[in-house]
């Protein structure tokens, strides 16, 4: 009889379909110590925010990774009226969100929530794993310089932040990030 990975609980049809679960996000605070001495690129308000996502989303670079997040579907950005930090949610409705205090409505900030946008249909990454960290690498060097992605970089190896590999090419020509993230079928 088959049984659940490590457990003595049977197989059900149930466990069988259900969704996979999000690993955990063991370097959430490392990620978050190594963005904090970065330089800061403000931008003046939500306005801008939105217009910074929009030229972001609306590269071939981004296209050829994320084909299905389109310009037409970034996320709404919100006003962080009380809110403690900036975030990316799914809402209840379907659509996406961005919230961002005043003092969180960066560049690098909004590449960090337009990079959760993008990877949130992959049930099998971390929020802030290996390739939610590669992603932001190369979106940092695409749209803010290779001067401040080097400086990323360091301080991710400053705070042991793990880095994912390069994207891979697929047979349809997209790059794709994560596919060193999956499990073996055969464990």
């Amino acid at each position: 009889m088959l049984t659940k990975f490590l457990t003595n609980q049977p197989l059900t049809e149930e466990l069988l379909t259900e969704e996979p679960r999000r690993p955990r996000d063991n370097q959430r605070a490392r990620v978050y110590r190594a963005e904090t001495p970065m330089p800061p690129s403000p931008l003046p308000g939500l306005d801008a925010c939105a217009a910074f996502a929009d030229r972001v989303v609306g590269t071939l670079w981004w296209h050829s990774r994320f084909p299905d997040h389109t310009i037409d579907a970034v996320p709404r950005f919100r006003p962080g009226n009380g809110a403690r930090q900036a975030f990316f949610r799914e809402e209840e409705t379907g659509g996406f969100s961005i919230t961002l205090p005043r003092r969180y409505r960066t560049k690098g900030v909004v590449l960090h929530e337009l990079a959760h946008w993008a990877l949130s249909d992959q049930a099998h990454l971390a929020h802030h794993g290996r390739a939610f960290t590669r992603l932001l690498l190369d979106a940092t060097a695409e749209f803010l310089g290779p001067e401040r992605a080097l400086a990323l970089s360091a301080s991710y190896d400053e705070h042991k932040v793990k880095v994912g590999h390069l994207p891979q090419l697929t047979v349809d020509g997209r790059l794709v990030y994560g596919w060193d993230e999956l499990v073996p079928s055969d464990r």
